[in-house]
């Protein structure tokens, strides 16, 4: 087996990290404040660092449990996948009970007023934090740590198949960052402005929309487990 199956497998689950919106509204921000690039790295540092940790943590775990390449170890990562799935599907139904109202204004997430005011290590703190401290994101580095540690690759092959998973959970905070880096902040800015807009306007929206499609992902691959 080569690295790319067992990527493609867990694509969905970076598809559900990188489209998280407060994460992108986050960087944006970030982006537009003075000294986008630097502050921009500080955030994408702290983001990519802890990601690459805790799924290469829990890639070593499974891969340890896995070792014996049992039926149970197959049906532990199904069991995960199942759970997650669940849990995703009643935070679709949460979310959704909890969308504006029609003329009401969309919620604003607390750090949306602090992070332009944060310095670079704070910035590093808050990347790490957006990338872990959520209730979607964490499950899903488990989800896609279980997978990849509970595949017949190597050790290597499994890390290589993990940085890979954290380059594509990545995107949407490294993507706006290079784009900065290219064309310049001023260039750079209105379109910044317009994507923060329209993250805040729908942030409810695209929450209940991700979480109903992982769920569905998610829920579907671990009915292996009664195979």
């Amino acid at each position: 087996m080569t690295v790319w199956p067992v990527v493609g497998a867990v694509l969905p689950q970076a598809m559900g990290i990188a489209l998280s919106p407060v994460p992108m509204i986050c960087i944006v921000l970030v982006l537009m404040s003075s000294g986008p690039i630097r502050a921009g790295l500080s955030f994408f540092a702290g983001w990519a660092v802890a990601l690459a940790i805790a799924t290469g943590l829990v890639v070593m775990l499974t891969d340890v449990v896995a070792e014996d390449g049992s039926e149970g170890a197959r049906d532990g990562v199904d069991l995960v996948k199942l759970a997650i799935g669940v849990l995703f599907a009643v935070l679709a139904v949460r979310y959704w009970r909890k969308r504006p109202r029609p003329g009401e204004p969309p919620p604003r997430p607390a750090i949306v007023d602090k992070i332009t005011t944060l310095s670079g290590p704070a910035l590093a703190l808050t990347g790490a934090g957006a990338a872990l401290a959520n209730v979607k994101n964490l499950p899903l580095v488990i989800g896609a740590g279980t997978q990849i540690g509970g595949s017949p690759l190597t050790l290597g092959e499994q890390l290589t198949a993990a940085a890979l998973f954290v380059l594509a959970a990545s995107l949407t905070v490294l993507l706006p960052l290079l784009a900065v880096i290219i064309a310049g902040p001023r260039r750079s800015a209105p379109a910044l402005a317009s994507l923060e807009q329209w993250l805040l306007a729908n942030l409810n929206t695209i929450l209940v929309i991700l979480l109903a499609v992982l769920s569905t992902v998610l829920i579907g691959q671990g009915l292996d487990l009664f195979r």
